[in-house]
């Protein structure tokens, strides 16, 4: 750790140099990604497992905002190491040197835990959903959906999950730096309970069905998050 810090200033103009560091990187991945849009819509639809439904488009912008709005939430996932790498880069400064080291080992999980959340919102959660409110929508009917509610229904769906599933790791660090404790979090979980439902009440469709299938691996990870703070605590060693 330096013996030295830096103004404020400095701190800022690192902080803006490392994010123009990572639009160097977003803005020409996001680009390209741009010009793959249909070929991801159609990956977008996937999980309707070949239910027909028509995208339509109700303002003569709305094709190019959602382009931009696919492009841009690919060109994130793609360019998500970069940004790990950006904020680690920023901060190890201020660590002492097995910090940094932890530090380090902790860039892969989250990006793993990252990549494994969208995995699980796009081939488990979203075919399901789909299914049932789709379900509704039976002869007479036919599914009209705006292509820009239809992305943004996925989008909302599926990276909330790549949040959500970070949970383990950050309450290991949390609990690795004496923030947290294993039996705080077994005292809490009527209070994280509640928390957790309205959080998937927010970032789900207004039905029951849907809400209560985010909560199922939310509450799971809680458990999990739990024994990774006990884990985490045992491994504690003297503060550095």
């Amino acid at each position: 750790m330096s013996d030295h810090p830096l103004p404020l200033s400095e701190h800022l103009r690192e902080l803006r140099n490392r994010f123009v560091v990572y639009l160097l990187f977003l803005v020409p991945v996001s680009v390209y990604l741009f010009t793959q849009a249909r070929r991801l819509v159609d990956v977008l639809l996937l999980p309707t497992h070949g239910r027909l439904i028509h995208l339509i488009v109700m303002s003569p912008g709305e094709a190019l905002y959602t382009f931009i709005e696919i492009a841009l939430a690919a060109g994130f996932v793609v360019t998500l190491p970069v940004l790990l790498y950006q904020v680690a880069a920023f901060v190890s400064p201020a660590l002492s040197p097995p910090e940094r080291r932890r530090l380090i080992g902790y860039v892969p999980i989250v990006l793993l835990l990252f990549l494994m959340g969208i995995a699980f919102g796009y081939f488990a959660f979203l075919p399901v959903v789909l299914r049932f409110l789709l379900g509704f929508a039976t002869a007479p009917f036919v599914p009209l959906i705006s292509l820009g509610k239809y992305i943004g229904f996925v989008v909302n769906l599926t990276l909330p999950f790549g949040l959500v599933f970070e949970m383990p790791v950050a309450v290991y660090a949390l609990a690795r730096t004496g923030v947290l404790t294993p039996s705080f979090l077994r005292k809490q979980r009527r209070v994280a309970i509640l928390a957790i439902f309205i959080i998937a009440g927010a970032v789900t469709p207004p039905d029951a069905f849907s809400m209560l299938l985010m909560v199922a691996p939310m509450l799971v990870l809680y458990e999990v998050s739990i024994l990774v703070a006990d884990f985490a605590v045992r491994r504690r060693g003297p503060m550095v």
